[in-house]
């Protein structure tokens, strides 16, 4: 005689105790009584199973647009967002290059004070042309001596014999007590200086005896 198993419908050799395909323990109750029994809930289950199918495959079917739906939106999203995104007039108007326009503003290349050698004992002057760098220095000492800011090499010029200063857009030269003066050309005769004087524009200057400079500006 044989048991059927009442968790799979397995008939079982009479002298096994579990059943032979899953394993569940050969129950004590007649076999009759028991699989009729089980089998009735077992055949209800099944049929309760296909009956569930076709709402669960409804509501899988039901769900999928709403599932597919944001997938699709996502790649239109993504599509769009990997399209460069079209300026609004405000932000071309930011982002393109204004033309900028400089201001007339003074620097130290306009503008700029030079003291050309017209006449000096060194030849190697002559014709030459040094800066007046008032950026640096307010005032601008001459002479002979190294501690002046501009020296020049001539015995008729005292140690110490002038100095340069600038106040706004005006040139001033003062004497500094020198042994031989200082003189400003007023285009007949050179003009002693006394103390601190204006200078002109293009002013020709003497210093001592032999040197003679031309302060211009460009």
């Amino acid at each position: 005689m044989t048991w059927k198993c009442t968790g799979c419908g397995t008939e079982n050799p009479d002298d096994a105790m579990y059943c032979t395909t899953c394993g569940l323990k050969r129950p004590d109750e007649p076999v009759g009584a028991q699989s009729s029994s089980q089998e009735q809930p077992a055949e209800q289950q099944v049929q309760e199973q296909q009956q569930a199918v076709p709402p669960a495959e409804t509501q899988v079917q039901t769900q999928e647009p709403p599932v597919q739906q944001p997938v699709q939106s996502a790649e239109a999203q993504l599509v769009q967002s990997s399209a460069p995104a079209s300026p609004t007039p405000q932000e071309q108007a930011s982002t393109t290059p204004q033309p900028q326009v400089t201001q007339p503003q003074p620097s130290s290349q306009e503008g700029k004070y030079y003291i050309q050698f017209i006449a000096t004992p060194v030849s190697a002057l002559n014709k030459t042309k040094v800066p007046l760098d008032f950026d640096v220095f307010e005032n601008i000492s001459l002479g002979r001596s190294p501690e002046n800011v501009l020296m020049i090499p001539d015995s008729e010029i005292s140690r110490r014999h002038a100095i340069l200063s600038k106040e706004g857009d005006t040139l001033y030269i003062e004497d500094l007590n020198s042994t031989n003066g200082t003189y400003i050309y007023d285009g007949k005769v050179f003009q002693t200086v006394k103390g601190k004087v204006q200078l002109p524009k293009n002013a020709v200057v003497k210093l001592g005896n032999n040197t003679i400079i031309k302060i211009v500006r460009e």
